[in-house]
C-alpha cells in the first residue's frame, strides 16, 4: 500500500507541473488548422528542391503516408508523371483529395520551390514523361 502511494505521489509531482501551462488560452491547433493559416512567401534566398523536401515534403513522402509516393518509387512516380507535369504541379499548388494540403503544407513556399521541391524527387528515379522527356 505504501508503495502504491509513493507511486501516486510521483506521478502527481510529475503531472501537475506539466498541466499548469494548459489554458483554454494557449490551446495547440491540428495539422489542418495550421496548414489553412496564412504565412507569408518566402522572400529570403530560394531553397532548393533537396532542401524544401526535407522541409516539408519528407514528412510524407518520405514514409509514403497515405499513398505519397517516396523518393526512388520509379512505379509510383511513373505512374503520376503519365499524367504530365502540369498535373503534378497543379496537385502540389492546390492540394490533391484530402490526403496532401495545399502547397504541399509549405505556405511559406514560393512556386518555384515547390516545383523545385518536385523536381527533387522526380529525379531520385529519373522519370520520364510520355514524350520520353524528363522533368
Amino acid at each position: 500500500m505504501k508503495q502504491l502511494l509513493h507511486a501516486l505521489k510521483l506521478t502527481g509531482m510529475l503531472v501537475l507541473p506539466l498541466m499548469s501551462g494548459c489554458s483554454s488560452e494557449s490551446k495547440t491547433t491540428g495539422f489542418w488548422e495550421e496548414m489553412q493559416k496564412e504565412a507569408p512567401i518566402n522572400t529570403g534566398p530560394q531553397r532548393t528542391g533537396e532542401q524544401v523536401y526535407h522541409y516539408r515534403c519528407e514528412a510524407c513522402h518520405g514514409k509514403n503516408t497515405q499513398g505519397a509516393p517516396m523518393p526512388g518509387d520509379q512505379y509510383e512516380w511513373g505512374i503520376r508523371a503519365q499524367k504530365g507535369m502540369d498535373v503534378l504541379m497543379d496537385h502540389s499548388l492546390n492540394g490533391f483529395k484530402q490526403t496532401m494540403p495545399p502547397r504541399g503544407g509549405c505556405l511559406d513556399c514560393s512556386d518555384e520551390e515547390l516545383h523545385s521541391a518536385l523536381m527533387y524527387m522526380l529525379n531520385q528515379d529519373e522519370i520520364h514523361f510520355l514524350d520520353n522527356t524528363k522533368p
